[in-house]
């Protein structure tokens, strides 16, 4: 079933690729992604699977490297048990076949990220995507750079599984530019987890030396960067100087402060509308009662939104004092 899956999306890419490559048909793919919610539906799958499929082929290299690397050291692997070495033998084996094809895969969507983002930008920039894909660049930027796991990703013979993380470090930066401004910026500072401009200032160094990026990609993903770690310094002052949060103004899912409130008829839960346009592309229901939902029935919670508004804006002058 995951073969089968998968092997459908891969052709899918490729006669997308095809068609982007028209200029008629490239016009209706531009045209299309400004009229509606199929389009975004698209992306939402194409991050789904680009994401599930990074993360698979990452996981594989490192494993891949783990047993290379002892192997190649006689007395570590000879100190194993025979059970042992055969059982990791037999991963090996099973890692390499799975990498093979998850990187194919994993290029693909990539690929298609890249072409796409050059050509529509406004789709991936609306707030029930920019978050989803700020993480997952911010995520595969840190493993091919400073992070902790890079150098587990050196394989042996990394051609034998379509391993280039030269092309794929290019092909993400690339996403990150085509997509500067100030939305992308948001996005990446909303990243907790693995937004760090040390990751950035890193890939700046590779864009210098061994990329052969152009000044001006340079210049725009620095300031990409710089822009996105200013808000997060901001937002860190706003934690420690922002009096108690009133409890009515966190959305019910993810307990962070809301920007626009809408009510699910449904249950009643008040959510941010970023976060239940994000669950609704994926699953059609109130994640509170399971009943249908869509888009259409939410119901702004306009007064709610004045109030937090209005509160946003005592605690920003009281910072300024």
């Amino acid at each position: 079933e995951f073969y089968d899956k998968f092997t459908i999306r891969y052709h899918i890419s490729i006669i997308m690729k095809t068609m982007w490559e028209s200029a008629v048909h490239k016009m209706a793919i531009i045209t299309e992604s400004n009229n509606g919610k199929q389009f975004i539906r698209f992306i939402n799958m194409m991050m789904n699977d680009t994401t599930f499929l990074l993360d698979e082929s990452l996981s594989a290299l490192t494993r891949i490297h783990e047993v290379q690397e002892d192997m190649a050291d006689p007395a570590k692997w000879g100190a194993q048990n025979q059970e042992t070495r055969t059982s990791r033998h037999r991963q090996l084996t099973q890692d390499e076949r799975n990498c093979r094809s998850y990187l194919t895969l994993a290029r693909e969507t990539v690929d298609m990220f890249h072409y796409l983002t050059e050509g529509v930008q406004e789709p991936f920039l609306r707030p029930e995507l920019a978050d989803r894909l700020a993480a997952m660049l911010d995520a595969v930027l840190e493993q091919l750079t400073n992070g902790p796991k890079c150098r587990n990703l050196k394989v042996k013979n990394p051609e034998k599984y379509g391993w280039e993380p030269k092309w794929l470090l290019s092909h993400i930066i690339d996403i990150y530019v085509h997509l500067a401004g100030d939305k992308m910026a948001k996005a990446m500072a909303n990243d907790e987890r693995s937004f760090k401009i040390e990751t950035f200032q890193d890939a700046i160094k590779r864009m210098e030396s061994t990329l052969n990026s152009s000044q001006s990609d340079i210049q725009r993903f620095r300031e990409l960067a710089d822009d996105a770690n200013k808000l997060v310094v901001e937002r860190q002052k706003q934690e420690l100087s922002w009096e108690n949060v009133p409890e009515e103004f966190e959305d019910a899912v993810m307990g962070e402060i809301m920007d626009d409130p809408v009510i699910l008829p449904g249950s009643g839960k008040v959510m941010d509308r970023k976060h239940i346009i994000r669950h609704l592309l994926s699953t059609p229901n109130d994640p509170f009662n399971r009943q249908p939902l869509t888009e259409d029935k939410l119901i702004p919670a306009t007064d709610l939104k004045k109030k937090i508004q209005d509160w946003k804006k005592v605690q920003m002058e009281k910072m300024d004092k």
